[in-house]
């Protein structure tokens, strides 16, 4: 069941369904935004390959497809854990019954908050060591992309991944299910 499909019963489910909601939209635009540099990645190499024969080359090319690689994987990393498909033990959680499942639950939430609490704890060293540009992703204005932005979507992905995992804990305080999909039920 997605937060779509889900039918809140008090005040504070219908808060955290809203809040759920939004959650599960930005999913979608993560989603959006990984193909997007996807897309982008492609269309470069295929014309870094088709412009070979012509004697054509565009030195910033190669650069801007790692950039956008970078990207991809990490708009990706909250796209996949908000659309629910990050690596999942259900069968096990299934074999241990109801408690297996919130306790899989709860130790899935608090093993996230782990891993984006000590992303999100290196975020001033991240700050700091980056400096300069990445060589040859040169921008519109004739100036290379800072070494910093490669790293915004990924503390933007970490910070959206810790919400979601304090609001599925949030969630399972108020009696409500997880969110469970087999596909990618879009808004």
């Amino acid at each position: 069941m997605t937060p779509l499909e889900y039918m809140p019963r008090t005040p504070l489910q219908r808060i955290l369904n809203r809040l759920d909601r939004l959650n599960w939209g930005l999913g979608g635009m993560f989603l959006w935004l990984s193909n997007a540099c996807l897309l982008a990645m492609l269309g470069l190499t295929a014309a870094t390959i088709l412009l070979r024969p012509l004697n054509l080359a565009a030195y910033w090319m190669w650069p801007w497809t790692m950039v956008f690689f970078i990207w991809l994987s990490f708009f990706g990393f909250f796209a996949l854990y908000a659309r629910l498909k990050d690596v999942r033990v259900d069968f096990l959680a299934n074999a241990l019954g109801a408690t297996g499942m919130v306790a899989t639950r709860i130790l899935t939430d608090v093993a996230t908050l782990v891993v984006t609490g000590v992303l999100i704890w290196q975020l001033p060293v991240v700050i700091e060591t980056s400096r300069g540009v990445f060589d040859g992703a040169i921008l519109p204005a004739g100036i290379e992309l800072p070494r910093l932005a490669l790293s915004v979507p990924l503390f933007v992905s970490a910070i959206l991944i810790t919400f979601t995992a304090v609001l599925d804990l949030a969630k399972l305080g108020a009696g409500m299910p997880e969110n469970v999909t087999n596909h990618h039920p879009e808004i």
